[in-house]
């Protein structure tokens, strides 16, 4: 059956019924991805996170990415570049106030300039400054590992391991967590670890990042956490809109398609 999406929705009765039937089958991965890519197809080849390779580097950017800008966080990044240079060794050497004034546009510069700096000591002290000997661990004991350094979740470690290793993992931030639940996939109570494994159970592994950025994207502009733009949704033939009432829909925004999750190339390095 052809799955290919149109503005209009789902082509026929006979492929709405065949989703419904769907909906905790792989045939929902297969559907979401290509309303996904229908949305966002400037996302397949920009990818970004692939090229930064330095598992460093993507801790860094991720670590000043949280509850922040696109903008602001290109800034800092930028700045941090020009100043101090990001490698453990450069940081774990620099003054807590040159690490924050580099930093500052991203916000909650204080706290993040001390993270960043224990978690440079941390790499220098205990792995010589290199995290690359993760690439010869299974991804349990790589994840592990990264989740005892200091102020590393579970998402953070993920993201470390899909895209400067290149495991079959999917991480999952707030944005991912609902749409999830809004779709049924997941329970309310769903844990972390259940709701990845899901993903990675629905989505084909060379799908995995392209699913990550799109799904924080479509979280962003579309299933939003307040005022939803479910009336103009691709999805929302389907979708049982768990947890969603009248009241808390967008009645008239149809949601604004613009990617902030892609890195320059100069910055990518």
């Amino acid at each position: 059956m052809n799955l290919y999406l149109t503005e209009a929705g789902i082509r026929d009765k006979k492929e709405l019924l065949y989703l419904s039937k769907a909906m905790f089958s792989n045939n929902l991965g297969k559907y979401l991805l290509r309303a996904l890519y229908d949305l966002y197809p400037h996302l397949k080849d920009k990818v970004w996170s692939k090229n930064v390779k330095d598992p460093f580097r993507l801790l860094v950017i991720t670590v000043l990415s949280q509850v922040t800008s696109y903008k602001n966080l290109m800034r800092a990044v930028e700045n941090l570049d020009k100043t101090i240079g990001i490698s453990p060794e450069k940081l774990a050497k620099a003054s807590l106030e040159d690490i924050e004034k580099a930093i500052k546009p991203a916000g909650l510069y204080k706290q993040r300039a001390q993270k960043i700096k224990t978690l440079a000591q941390m790499i220098v002290n205990n792995y010589g400054g290199d995290l690359s000997f993760l690439k010869n661990l299974d991804s349990e004991r790589a994840r592990e590992l990264l989740l005892a350094l200091p102020g590393v979740g579970e998402k953070t470690a993920d993201v470390l391991l899909l895209f400067s290793f290149n495991r079959r993992v999917m991480p999952v931030d707030t944005h991912i967590r609902r749409i999830t639940r809004r779709l049924g996939l997941v329970g309310e109570k769903s844990s972390y670890r259940e709701i990845r494994k899901k993903l990675e159970e629905i989505f084909p592994p060379e799908d995995l990042a392209f699913a990550h950025i799109a799904l924080i994207e479509f979280g962003r502009n579309i299933c939003r956490a307040r005022k939803p733009s479910c009336n103009s949704c691709p999805l929302r033939k389907i979708c049982p809109r768990i947890g969603v009432s009248d009241q808390k829909l967008d009645h008239t925004s149809r949601g604004e398609f613009i990617h902030h999750s892609s890195i320059p190339r100069k910055l990518r390095v």
